[in-house]
């Protein structure tokens, strides 16, 4: 019995681990794709998870990222949030990014 709930402690830790990953990898292309300048990534604080977001808050969240910028489409009512301290052009910055939990993909965004 021990065993198992061993067995099942690391495999909860693996795959949060694996999750959290996962997560910084798409800030990072999503990143790639739309910041304008050298992005030194500092640090990312654990991956959380929040019910707190309307879809109209999400929207003026998207609108302030302005129109060049492709969101996922919210799929859950709950979403994953991460977020990056990183030097942009030898400014210190912080950004919040809200993931949707089944594709990863940047839902929104916004700047701390």
């Amino acid at each position: 019995m021990k065993r198992l709930i061993y067995i099942i402690g690391v495999l909860l830790l693996l795959t949060a681990c694996g999750q959290q990953q996962r997560a910084k990898s798409v800030v990072k292309d999503f990143m790639e794709t739309y910041q304008k300048g050298d992005v030194d990534y500092l640090e990312f604080s654990d991956l959380d998870s929040t019910k707190v977001l309307t879809d109209s808050l999400i929207n003026v969240l998207q609108q302030q990222a302005g129109k060049d910028v492709t969101f996922q489409k919210r799929i859950s009512s709950t979403l994953l949030l991460i977020r990056a301290k990183y030097l942009l052009d030898d400014d210190t910055c912080s950004t919040t990014f809200y993931l949707d939990p089944s594709t990863m993909g940047v839902v929104a965004c916004k700047q701390n």
